[in-house]
């Protein structure tokens, strides 16, 4: 399973590359929904320096965008349940927008919604792999 991990960030970090829609946001929001633990502070962090590297950006702040953006859903795990389709979706499209504002991308709607619509997928899939057992991973 970690080595599925590890290829899935490979692909976010190329892909990156060649489209501006923030796969790592969906990502992020997925493994933060269905794991719940502290690494994932820290895998935000190494794939925000990972994508400020790729791309040619001052070193920080993705990383930094990124570790606030797992911490806003830390906290939001105690009054939602994290585990469901709309939290997904609307935690990836509001995370993709102010991303996508922030990084003074274009399109950034249309961006944010087709991002939210990849993280539906996304945690379907790994829902279906996991399942309810993924707690205590």
């Amino acid at each position: 399973m970690l080595l599925f991990f590890v290829l899935l960030i490979l692909l976010i970090v190329m892909l990156s590359g060649i489209t501006t829609i923030p796969l790592a946001i969906a990502l992020l929001v997925v493994v933060t929904a269905l794991f719940k633990k502290s690494w994932v502070f820290f895998a935000a962090f190494l794939l925000g320096l990972f994508l400020d590297l790729t791309l040619i950006r001052p070193l920080g702040y993705t990383s930094l965008m990124f570790a606030i953006f797992v911490f806003i859903l830390f906290l939001y795990e105690r009054k939602f349940e994290t585990q469901t389709l709309t939290f997904v979706f609307l935690s990836t499209f509001l995370g993709s927008l102010i991303y996508l504002m922030i990084f003074g991308y274009q399109m950034i709607f249309l961006q944010a919604f087709i991002n939210a619509l990849l993280a539906i997928i996304f945690f379907k899939f790994l829902w279906l792999k996991l399942g309810p057992r993924s707690e205590t991973i």
